[in-house]
């Protein structure tokens, strides 16, 4: 068992994990543990955390099974990964009174043992879809919250924005939760955080239903049984195809038709979030390529991504993972045949890679 429990820093609107110092070399890793006779999955995760980086109380999911007989060099062992997340406040207590437990920003979480960076990267995808499909489905928020508090969430899980891009208005943010009937209003008000301040009380919202999955019965999903999630419906008019079946999402034309012209030949499904549009191979859930309003970040093995950019510098890179590194195409980029037609290779690589990982 291995776990990536992932905190969320919403005051500085960032994403961490957390690492415990391994005592056989000394080297930071995940918190993990062998599954003991007659134990559950669900069990040992949880003691793993509470005995090494101090942490009760969590709901771990499954992530992913790991089965490559070369990835431990201790013998052949099987890895069931999961995921945690919880806020970053309540992890600081115990980061403050151990030495053998730090908080590392999930950029920078490379050269770690095993496949402990592959479960970051995966961990991370994860998250951020669950969050930009639903409100709140670990439960951070309680019960009840403002849709600023929400908003804030959301920007801390999402990816960071690109050069010449926001996050989206709140104005923007409201329409997708309440529009999709994500949210529902309470009917109450939050408290003035300040006596005397002036102005009408932030109003407070719940999760509707349908959107608390992920935080009732165990918490624990059955390994690979969310293959499909990808084509689940997430509107009446479910995932799309083509951009032009989305109602016209604010991405550059250019980027448009480059992903429609791929989609035509690749079967692919895109799904409008509040940060941007996922490109996904059609019924695998993990993301290919970001769609967002001026740039397409899609997601390579490491030397292709280095190669893509050496050769154009204005294709950014970004240093995702050991596993993973984006390629950010500007809009601008595309406007010029030869360009576009690397970016339009990038882009087809980053889907067969993933439709190629099973």
């Amino acid at each position: 068992m291995d776990t990536a429990v992932l905190t969320v820093d919403v005051r500085n609107g960032a994403l961490g994990v957390v690492q415990h110092q391994r005592p056989d070399g000394g080297e930071w890793a995940l918190p993990g543990t062998f599954l003991h006779e007659g134990e559950t999955l669900a069990d040992a995760v949880l003691r793993s955390l509470s005995e090494q980086v101090g942490l009760r109380g969590t709901r771990p999911q499954q992530l992913h099974v790991f089965e490559d007989p070369e990835r431990d060099d201790r013998g052949w062992v099987l890895c069931v990964a999961h995921v945690v997340l919880v806020l970053a406040e309540d992890v600081d207590p115990v980061v403050a009174s151990r030495d053998d437990v730090r908080v590392v920003p999930v950029e920078d979480a490379v050269g770690q043992p095993f496949d402990h960076d592959v479960i970051v990267r995966l961990a991370v995808d994860r998250v951020r879809q669950d969050y930009a499909l639903h409100p709140d489905p670990a439960g951070l928020l309680g019960e009840s919250f403002t849709l600023k508090g929400l908003q804030a969430l959301h920007d801390a899980v999402a990816p960071q924005p690109g050069p010449g891009e926001s996050r989206p208005s709140i104005d923007t943010f409201r329409r997708y939760m309440v529009g999709k009937g994500l949210i529902q209003p309470t009917g109450e008000f939050a408290r003035k955080e300040r006596p005397g301040a002036m102005g009408k009380p932030a109003e407070l919202y719940r999760r509707a239903g349908e959107s608390r999955d992920l935080t009732d019965g165990l918490g624990v999903r059955p390994v690979r049984k969310e293959r499909d999630r990808a084509d689940r419906p997430v509107d009446d008019a479910g995932p799309a195809r083509t951009f032009g079946e989305l109602g016209a999402p604010n991405v550059a034309p250019a980027i448009q038709r480059l992903v429609d012209e791929v989609g035509a030949q690749v079967p692919v499904t895109l799904t409008v979030m509040p940060h941007y549009v996922a490109v996904r191979p059609a019924g695998e859930e993990r993301v290919a390529a970001y769609a967002r309003p001026q740039t397409l970040s899609v997601g390579l093995d490491p030397d292709a991504a280095v190669t893509v950019t050496d050769d154009h510098p204005d294709f950014r890179l970004e240093r995702t993972s050991a596993a993973t590194h984006h390629v950010h195409v500007p809009a601008s980029a595309l406007d010029e045949a030869a360009r576009r037609q690397v970016a339009r290779a990038v882009l087809e690589q980053a889907l067969a890679r993933i439709a190629g990982a099973h």
